[in-house]
């Protein structure tokens, strides 16, 4: 009945969708390298861009004009976005792999996002008003997932009032008491799905599942940068090559993914690194043998 409805209803926006939102010159060139990331993963999805510059990029399915330019856009975008179920990412992105199993989430829950990782930042223990739980920590809003509904654009309003009124210059410290306060049914993705502690990657192996996306704050230094006109490095260089050689056999091996589950030996225990902690735990060994013997 669904896809008949689908069907005959041509007025009917997408029901499913990616949005990237970024205010200034300096952020559009990056929403557009995480657009095109994202489409070799997502040819049918529409992406659309909330934008305070014009931008014709045909990777874009629409460009939306801001109404208000300031540092947090992202939260205008969650309350005027079109789609029934929303993907809502950052710019410093990359999409590794396919991630349509998120929208899945959102047939039973109105949000979905990832624990923030560096949960013992000053930032991360922070507290807007009263002191919440550790147990209840700041999410990431890198990558929001959501439903179109009320109180999820009443959540975003009551964000961006709150920090208009407040003068913080962080989102998620509100975000987190926000939603702590809400009456929003909540799914916290696991960190494959907004990976930004890429040094793990160094010690994973075929049992862990392979990152979907990337989060990689150091792209802003091309913001940051004089001339905005640098060219991006590629993955392979931001990553450097044998951790980019690990992600490929990761994605390779993730049967979450259709991969193979073929052995992915951590990258610690190769080349001189590996061989430096072989040849310390050998030693250890013996030296405990020595100390331990009658």
């Amino acid at each position: 009945m669904a896809d008949l409805m689908h069907a005959t209803d041509t007025k009917r926006p997408p029901s499913e969708g990616f949005v990237f939102a970024v205010s200034g010159a300096a952020y559009v060139p990056l929403a557009l390298r995480a657009a095109e990331s994202l489409r070799l993963h997502h040819p049918d999805h529409p992406i659309d861009l909330f934008c305070d510059q014009p931008v014709t990029a045909e990777i874009f399915t629409q460009v939306i004009p801001l109404e208000n330019s300031w540092f947090r856009p992202k939260f205008e975008a969650m309350q005027r976005s079109r789609f029934d179920r929303t993907i809502l990412l950052d710019a410093d992105v990359l999409c590794i792999a396919p991630m349509n199993d998120v929208f899945s989430v959102l047939d039973r829950f109105d949000l979905a996002a990832a624990h923030e990782p560096r949960r013992n930042s000053k930032v991360a223990v922070s507290n807007l008003a009263e002191p919440l739980p550790a147990a209840f920590p700041q999410l990431n809003t890198g990558v929001l997932a959501f439903c179109k509904d009320p109180r999820v654009s009443a959540l975003a309003e009551r964000v961006v009032t709150t920090l208009q009124t407040s003068g913080l210059d962080r989102d998620q410290p509100v975000f987190r008491a926000c939603v702590y306060e809400s009456d929003l049914r909540l799914w916290v993705l696991p960190d494959e799905y907004n990976f930004m502690t890429i040094e793990l990657l160094e010690a994973y192996t075929e049992q862990f599942a392979a990152p979907r996306i990337l989060h990689l704050p150091r792209l802003h230094r091309h913001v940051e940068t004089i001339n905005r006109k640098r060219k991006f490095s590629r993955i392979k260089t931001i990553l450097g090559p044998p951790v980019y050689h690990q992600l490929e056999a990761l994605l390779a091996a993730d049967r979450t993914l259709g991969g193979s589950g073929a052995e992915v030996k951590p990258l610690i225990r190769r080349g001189l690194p590996g061989l430096a902690r072989a040849l310390s735990r050998g030693l250890s060994k013996r030296l405990n043998q020595w100390i331990s013997r009658d």
